[in-house]
């Protein structure tokens, strides 16, 4: 239990520390680098770390997994609002929501398998 308790912990650290550093890179970005920024870190790096994320907690039975992932969903949509004062629900949702989804179902299979 304490395993699931430090991996909680940790994950909840990973998305807040995440969300502030691309934050603040999004908000000292150069004019003319928004569209490098917007495919390494909206399109790139934030579903990826979206479908980790859940696939751990997922494979650890946490109760922190929907919490957690809707955090993550909340972060992609407000981020693009932040750094580029837009705020387009859809596309946010779709680059967050199925990389959640898909890492959660990848998680408990992991976790079915590993109980077997």
């Amino acid at each position: 239990m304490k395993n699931n308790k430090v991996a909680e912990i940790v994950s909840l650290i990973f998305v807040a520390a995440e969300f502030a550093a691309f934050l603040i890179w999004g908000l000292n970005i150069q004019a003319g680098d928004e569209m490098g920024y917007g495919l390494i870190v909206i399109y790139g790096i934030m579903p990826l770390t979206s479908l980790i994320l859940c696939a751990v907690l997922a494979a650890k039975k946490s109760v922190f997994l929907i919490p957690l992932g809707l955090l993550k969903i909340l972060s992609h949509i407000f981020l693009p609002f932040f750094i580029y004062g837009t705020f387009e629900i859809g596309l946010s949702l779709v680059l967050s929501a199925i990389p959640c989804l898909i890492g959660s179902i990848i998680g408990f299979i992991l976790h079915k398998v590993k109980s077997k």
